[in-house]
Parts: C-alpha cells; sequence; structure tokens
C-alpha cells in the first residue's frame, strides 16, 4: 500500500489505530458519496454532481492529511488520488443506472 516513513517501525504503524480508522471511515464514506445518484433517484431528487465532488474531495484530502503523519508523500497522493478514482467509477456507474431506470420508456 503506502510506504512507512524512515524514523516509524512498523510496530508503531501496525499499533496505530487512529490510521486504520481514518483509513476505513474514509473509504466507506467516499464509496457511500459514489452510490449517491442512487439514494437521490429513490428520493425522487434529480441527480446533482456539485455536492458530492466537493465532499469527496474534501474527504480524500482531509484524510490524507491525517494519514500524513505515519506514510511518505507518495503513499498519501497515492491514497488521494485512488478515492477520488473509486468515487468517480462508482459516481458515473450508480448515475449511468439512474438514467436508465429514469429514462422514457
Amino acid at each position: 500500500m503506502a510506504t512507512l516513513k524512515p524514523d516509524t517501525t512498523s510496530s508503531e504503524v501496525i499499533n496505530d489505530p487512529v490510521c486504520y480508522c481514518t483509513l476505513g471511515f474514509s473509504w466507506l464514506i467516499v464509496s457511500a458519496l459514489g452510490l449517491l445518484p442512487l439514494v437521490e433517484a429513490t428520493l425522487q431528487h434529480s441527480p446533482s454532481i456539485t455536492p458530492p465532488v466537493t465532499a469527496a474531495f474534501f474527504i480524500a484530502v482531509g484524510s490524507g492529511a491525517i494519514l500524513r503523519r505515519r506514510y511518505s508523500w507518495i503513499g498519501v497522493a497515492l491514497h488521494i488520488y485512488s478515492q477520488i478514482a473509486i468515487w468517480l467509477s462508482l459516481f458515473c456507474a450508480s448515475l449511468t443506472m439512474v438514467l436508465i431506470w429514469l429514462a422514457p420508456q
């Protein structure tokens, strides 16, 4: 995954619950934001893109800033990039499903 900083030992990173909670919670929130168009369609709202984009970006960057204490810049950059890529793929797939579902027959 990400590379460790030279001044931290692997046992410090393994026993750090803050990193694991930050990593897991940020992935959970970003994945849920990717599926937001499905929720909006069931609530009879038209799917919007601006709030999920803003939230996904700030969650990815914020969790990267928290994880910066333990991982190198390459690891943090890959974390942010992969979270945005996963969000974008989930968002596009769910938006496509909503648009097909709401299309006139």
